[in-house]
Formats: structure tokens, C-alpha cells, sequence
């Protein structure tokens, strides 16, 4: 192919351990130590990469590998970005299932997402439209479940030794009620209530007014898995797409058993997504 020039924008990361020494005295190197976080400032790189793009496009002879152009073109070829038609936009929870490039992550890189505590820590809190994610106590207050007009409850702890509620506490306020007796326990098999849980959420939303409250003790292992399950099987998120999504609004963390099982329908939905694509092309 003839490249002189490689820019890495995951140098020195996990995911990649390539460097000059790699490459030899051929291909003039560059690395960018990114980290692919939110939180992660990657402006400080945006001049000095740009500049090593633009020598190299104006280095004599041979063919580049360029990593990061979109920034070259915003930096360097403003009037390349004003003749382009603008970019069309698209539901977050496509993304990623648009391109079937995607993997599931290893449970370690899913467990780093978690530590990004950008939302809040709010006895409630509305991470999708017209969905809640909550507390014990939010749960219980019929005063805050009216002022934000629940018509639904899905409780993630339901059961004599958990979250004792149940349908009779909200008779008087014509709410909804679903329990799942879940245990928040990394051994604890929470998979086995993703889709009636989701399909109840699914239900909830889609009725005239619905706003649905998912609760368990703290709203941030149990019902939280759940509401993950929902956004993976009813919205078509991969599950990097719903934790970002979910902890953007609130501070999650389910328990490490939970999140393996949730991988595990996240393998599964992405190759039946892979499969309906397959058979598109074949038929197209």
C-alpha cells in the first residue's frame, strides 16, 4: 500500500501496543495516548494531529494511513466540510448496530464505563424518555409518584424480604404494578425476567400517558439491569450504548454478575443483528 505515515489515536492503551520501534525507520510514527471515554479530553491532541496529517499529505510520493481525518478536514480543509452535505442524524441506539463491526467488549472495559459517574445520585431519575430509575424511598413516596404522574411501577426487589410493597400499597393512585423478586447478588440469575420485565416497560411507555418508575433498593444494580435489558431488546442499543445512555442521567452500577449476564444477551441480540443484515444483503 505504501504507507509513510501512521497516526495511532490509541497509543500505549490495552487495545494497542504498536510504536515506532513497531513500524521501523519506513513510517514516520505518531501516537496519541486516547482513552475512548467520555470524559476523556482529546482536544489537547487536535493541533498537534492535525499538523501531522497535514505533513504528511504533503510529504512527496507514496500513500498515508490516516487515522483521525475528520479533525484534518476541520482544522485544515474548512471548504472540504462546507461542500459536504450535512451529516445525517440518527437515534443514539443505532450507533453502534449500524455497523457490523461491533463486539462485545470484555466485562473489565464494560466495568470501566461504570466508573464514569456523570449523572446523578438522586433518589429518582428519568434516563429515557418518559422511564424513571429509582429508590426504596421514591417508591414509597406517593406524593413524588403523583407530582410526576407514574402510571407504571416495575419493582426489581419485590418480596417479603425485600421491598415489601406490591400492588394493594398503590390501589388509591391506579398505578401498575410489576414485581420481580430479584436478589442483588452477583450469583443471582437476573436473566430470566429480561424480556417480561422489558416487555413491561415496552408496554408501560406506549400507553396513552404512560411514565413507568423502575425501582429496587438503591435503583442502581436490580432495576438498573433491567432498564439496560429494555434499551438492549426494545431499542436496539448495544449494551455500550445503553450504559452511556443510562449513565448519563444517573450513577449506575450493577453488580458484576449482573453486567456478565447482560454481555451475554448483548452477544446474542448483536448476532441476530448480524443475521437479519446477512440475510438483507443475500435477498438484496
Amino acid at each position: 500500500m505504501g504507507v509513510t505515515h501512521v497516526l495511532n489515536a490509541a497509543h500505549g492503551t490495552a487495545y494497542s501496543h504498536g510504536g515506532q520501534d513497531f513500524y521501523g525507520a519506513t513510517i514516520d510514527y505518531y501516537g496519541v495516548p486516547a482513552h475512548d471515554l467520555p470524559s476523556f479530553d482529546i482536544s489537547q491532541f487536535f493541533f498537534s494531529a492535525a499538523q501531522f496529517i497535514h505533513n504528511a499529505l504533503n510529504t512527496p510520493g507514496g500513500m498515508k494511513l490516516l487515522l483521525v481525518i475528520l479533525m484534518w478536514l476541520s482544522l485544515k480543509q474548512p471548504e472540504c466540510i462546507q461542500g459536504s452535505s450535512k451529516m445525517p442524524h440518527t437515534r443514539h441506539s443505532s450507533s453502534w448496530t449500524s455497523s457490523t463491526s461491533y463486539e462485545t467488549p470484555a466485562l473489565s472495559d464494560l466495568q470501566q464505563l461504570l466508573w464514569l459517574r456523570g449523572g446523578s445520585d438522586n433518589h429518582m431519575d428519568q434516563v429515557w424518555p418518559n422511564i424513571f430509575l429509582g429508590d426504596a424511598w421514591a417508591a414509597r413516596s406517593k406524593t413524588i409518584l403523583q407530582s410526576l404522574n407514574i402510571t407504571h411501577i416495575l419493582n426489581a426487589a419485590d418480596g417479603l424480604y425485600n421491598i415489601n410493597t406490591g400492588a394493594n400499597y398503590y390501589a388509591d393512585l391506579q398505578i401498575e404494578y410489576y414485581g420481580v423478586e430479584a436478589f442483588d447478588d452477583p450469583s443471582f440469575d437476573i436473566s430470566i425476567f429480561f424480556y417480561d420485565a422489558a416487555n413491561f416497560i415496552c408496554k408501560a411507555i406506549n400507553s396513552s400517558g404512560g411514565r413507568v418508575l423502575v425501582h429496587c433498593a438503591m435503583g442502581v444494580s436490580r432495576s438498573a439491569t433491567l432498564v439496560l435489558a429494555f434499551l438492549m431488546i426494545h431499542e436496539n442499543m448495544t449494551l455500550v450504548d445503553a450504559l452511556k445512555t443510562v449513565s448519563a442521567h444517573r450513577n449506575i452500577c450493577p453488580n458484576s454478575g449482573f453486567l456478565s449476564q447482560l454481555r451475554d444477551l448483548d452477544i446474542k441480540l448483536n448476532e441476530e443483528r448480524k443475521r437479519a443484515q446477512s440475510m438483507c444483503f443475500q435477498r438484496s
